[in-house]
């Protein structure tokens, strides 16, 4: 089997670390699993919602970071362009007072992700996601 490159297990983490996130922004209900968007506060299937970047994900140092990476709708995220207002409030509120500036002040940080960096991730991901999936 040809071993993948970076660009592609970037691909891959961002997809499984996307699910992880938004299974941790959430709740199972009787219906399936739902995710509250850390901007509006409003609750959406898992499916509608997406993982959004307080500090984009262009910058790989905190494309991965917990803190940084919040379940957001789609409204929210792309429509709104993150309100990043919003967002700010909200990380304070969630990590604590100063989280928003802590991860601004880290923007201009640069990081090259390794194979091996990318496949932990993706492991990672995967083993939280199957801990979500498994809850009652």
């Amino acid at each position: 089997m040809k071993k993948q490159g970076v660009a592609q297990l970037k691909k891959k983490a961002d997809k499984f670390f996307s699910l992880y996130v938004r299974y941790r922004d959430g709740e199972r209900r009787p219906d399936g699993w739902y995710s509250e968007c850390i901007t509006c506060g409003e609750m959406k299937p898992l499916k509608a919602m997406q993982a959004g970047h307080f500090v984009s994900r262009r910058v790989n140092a905190l494309r991965f970071e917990e803190e940084n990476v919040n379940a957001q709708c789609y409204s929210c995220n792309v429509m709104r362009y993150g309100e990043q207002y919003l967002y700010a409030k909200a990380l304070d509120d969630k990590y604590g007072t100063g989280k928003a500036e802590e991860l601004m002040s880290r923007r201009h940080e640069t990081h090259k992700f390794t194979i091996t960096e990318l496949e932990e991730i993706i492991h990672d991901s995967k083993v939280q996601i199957e801990f979500y999936e498994k809850e009652e």
